[in-house]
């Protein structure tokens, strides 16, 4: 019985590398590399293609050496998976001997940052207008610092700059100049959100084009390091109401609706000026405050008008101030996502077809296996009094079938007067948190069929490695026993 189990688990962990295919994938990037051929050149990836990540259209991607292999960068990554990049993207080798993807466990794990190479400057302008009232000023200003919390999170060595427009009235809008955000930095931008007071009058127009001129003028006094590539220019505004107050003698006199002068001026800079060689985008939060009507339909037609970036436009209707902290969260990590970029790794001197993959959270899609251990009682109903303990070893393995469903088996060693066994096929469903629940019906004996019987057992795996099981037998003796099992494949990459 001992090598008819054992030569049952060796044929099941064989089956494994059948399982371990990248070409099953859902999220990964995948090229053709060229190794160069003189002292000098570059490592090339082309033919890219990708499913379930983007970044920066590119034809071509150049490598180049480091102790870590060769590194190549894709830009502006994002992902559409529900964990992003967080446990890293594996690198498989396309074997043409096999027909199949190999994964190289020695390669570095691709891995999403924040690049620090980019510079960008953001300019918050936020309505202080009476309209908004007090509690709901306090909102405004948490959002706002939410937005910067967001950011600093990711990146905190001064390669992002911000500036803030504070606005009511035009002789009233007070501005703190854009800086590098830093951890001293932050303290300040956050004294001054809190220094903010409500007023009188709404110079919207006039708050977004002062803070494009300030943009303007800091980044014509930045300098750059070599190393470092000068990004993008970003505008988050929010307004509760019509402008009423912005006021230029060469522009003329801010009014309701897209035709007017002012509007056009500030809409058109949005448009079509680039600051420091990049692009302007522009993202508006309203919420329509007491001045303007519910079914102003020109109200949202205007703020909208002046919303703007590569994605396409970006407008926030907000119904309330309890909504407002969410949308400028979501700003920020769209903006943190634009940033990314995904650093590879692949081996010196290989050329073929190549794939990154990311796998974490995709318990469904993975081989799972699990050993554990298992005490119990086995008795007979017809005898009185006789009855042992029962003690078990045992190995889960299930293979993916589904998203959600996976199938495989159960087998046990256990011991009571003599050496007994036990199988059961098995049925795991999957959840998102990468818990599961294991189910199955089969057959437990022993080698002088002593207490032969029907099993049902049921595991339950939990978000860390270790599961739970139970299993019930009956027959010519019924068998209860409780266990702990550790995952050793398929068990969550943090």
């Amino acid at each position: 019985m001992k090598k008819h189990l054992t030569l049952l688990a060796a044929a099941l962990l064989l089956s494994l590398s059948a399982f371990a295919q990248a070409d099953k994938a859902k999220y990964y990037i995948e090229g053709q590399l060229a190794t160069p051929t003189k002292t000098g050149q570059p490592w090339k990836l082309y033919n890219i293609r990708s499913q379930g990540i983007s970044f920066t259209d590119n034809d071509t991607i150049y490598g180049h050496d480091t102790d870590k292999g060769v590194q190549l960068v894709f830009d502006h990554a994002a992902t559409t998976h529900p964990q992003g990049f967080g446990c890293g993207m594996k690198f498989y080798r396309w074997q043409n001997n096999s027909g199949r993807w190999q994964v190289d466990s020695e390669v570095e794990d691709a891995q999403a940052a924040f690049s620090q190479q980019k510079v960008m400057s953001i300019m918050l302008v936020l309505d202080c207008s009476s309209s908004i009232g007090s509690s709901d000023f306090v909102k405004l200003k948490n959002a706002a610092k939410q937005f910067i919390d967001v950011i600093i999170d990711k990146s905190s060595d001064g390669n992002v700059h911000i500036g803030i427009v504070g606005f009511n009235s035009m002789r009233n809008t007070r501005t703190f100049d854009l800086r590098p955000l830093t951890k001293d930095s932050r303290k300040e931008m956050f004294q001054f959100i809190d220094t903010l007071q409500l007023n009188n009058r709404t110079a919207f127009y006039y708050a977004i084009n002062k803070g494009l001129d300030n943009i303007k003028s800091y980044v014509a006094k930045l300098k750059i390091s070599k190393d470092k590539k000068y990004d993008g220019n970003y505008v988050i505004a929010f307004t509760d109401g019509y402008d009423n107050d912005s006021f230029d003698p060469k522009i003329g006199k801010a009014a309701e609706g897209t035709e007017h002068r002012y509007f056009q001026h500030v809409n058109q800079r949005i448009l079509k000026e680039k600051i420091g060689g990049a692009p302007i985008e522009s993202y508006v939060l309203a919420i329509r405050g007491n001045d303007v009507d519910r079914n102003n339909t020109e109200f949202e037609r205007v703020l909208s008008s002046l919303s703007h970036n590569a994605s396409g436009d970006k407008f926030y209707s907000l119904q309330n101030f309890d909504k407002l902290q969410a949308a400028f969260e979501e700003i920020g990590t769209n903006l943190i996502n634009k940033w990314q970029s995904i650093y590879c790794y692949i081996p010196r001197g290989y050329d073929g077809r190549v794939r990154w993959t990311i796998e974490c959270g995709d318990v469904a899609r993975k081989f799972f296996m699990g050993v554990n251990g298992s005490i119990g009682k086995l008795w007979y109903p017809n005898i009185e009094g006789r009855s042992c303990a029962m003690l078990g070893i045992g190995l889960d393995m299930t293979f993916p079938v589904t998203d959600l469903i996976s199938v495989g088996g159960y087998v046990e060693l256990n011991t009571t007067r003599g050496v007994g066994f036990a199988f059961t096929p098995t049925v795991a469903f999957s959840f998102p948190n990468n818990s599961a629940i294991m189910l199955g019906i089969g057959y437990r004996g022993t080698d002088h069929f002593e207490s032969n019987g029907f099993l049902m057992r049921a595991a339950y795996k939990m978000t860390n490695p270790w599961y739970i099981t139970a299993t019930y037998s009956v027959g010519r003796g019924n068998t209860f026993m409780v266990g702990v099992g550790y995952t050793i494949f398929g068990r969550k990459t943090e």
